[in-house]
């Protein structure tokens, strides 16, 4: 039986080109996999589940002002309690009355991102699992803002680091520091902006999708070891309760993943038109 005879053939120049953007797509896509693994086996060894710390959050906690929901957060992340952090947002609420029809309208287009449509049970569940980590990674930001030195990887960006600056970072980032972070000034974001028919109607159009009464926004003034920061609320009404739906202010131009921005009481007091 003759045997087959396998020539080298030189690649030509297309293969090589589309090889190397095959290599070039897929490192990150692997990259993302092994993150999403590693988080995955971390939370199956901790015994945490997404969905569980969703469910949990369902509370008697109630809050008549803005103000009062976001004291009550900003305590809960001095203390370092996940569970108060939950308890003032609105998880639930923003998960089970989420109007998918009304979101899809004012974005034009269909995305991922989005939140699933809430009259379905399963995936209103899916959508306190999403805000769960919404809210939980706008608070950790908020510490890994106020506590590390790595002001790029607050900015966004991935930042190269051995085991030395992992081990320095961890010391860095022990939230018991943040027992000494105080709440100066809460104030809405250029009021008279904010008092406007048109911004008003904005923030209607927003709240119906959610399926809330009523949106506002505010912004806080922050002391932490000698310095001033301030981050930014937007927060739903339903009924007579208020409660807090993301740790950014679109209007006051704050960070939109809850990470802190310096500044001055002078700056601040400008922000809330001197108030």
């Amino acid at each position: 039986m003759r045997k087959k005879l396998f020539r080298y053939r030189t690649p030509s120049a297309k293969t090589v080109t589309a090889k190397k953007r095959i290599k070039k797509a897929t490192r990150p896509a692997r990259a993302l996999l092994s993150i999403v693994y590693l988080a995955f086996l971390a939370a199956v060894l901790l015994g945490i589940s997404p969905i569980a710390t969703a469910q949990d959050q369902t509370s008697d906690v109630s809050f008549k002002t803005p103000e009062e929901a976001i004291t009550f957060y900003m305590q809960a992340v001095v203390q370092g309690d996940v569970a108060k952090i939950m308890q003032a947002c609105a998880i639930d609420e923003m998960s089970e009355k989420f109007r998918f029809d009304l979101y899809a309208n004012r974005l034009q287009a269909l995305t991922l991102q989005a939140p699933a449509p809430s009259d379905y049970p399963f995936y209103a569940e899916i959508n306190k699992a999403q805000f769960s980590w919404q809210v939980l990674n706008q608070a950790r930001n908020l510490a890994y803002g106020l506590l590390s030195t790595e002001q790029e990887l607050i900015d966004g960006y991935t930042v190269p680091i051995d085991t030395e600056g992992a081990i320095q970072f961890m010391k860095e980032v022990d939230p018991e520091r943040l027992a000494q972070l105080q709440v100066t000034k809460i104030g809405v974001p250029y009021p008279e902006i904010a008092s406007d028919e048109r911004n008003l109607n904005n923030w209607n159009k927003q709240a119906q999708i959610y399926g809330a009464d009523e949106l506002t926004e505010r912004v806080v003034l922050l002391l932490f070891e000698g310095d001033y920061y301030y981050v930014g609320f937007t927060l739903l009404r339903y009924g007579e309760d208020w409660k807090i739906s993301s740790a950014a202010s679109q209007l006051g131009y704050t960070n939109a993943v809850g990470a802190p921005q310096e500044t001055t009481e002078e700056e601040f007091l400008e922000l809330v038109g001197g108030s």
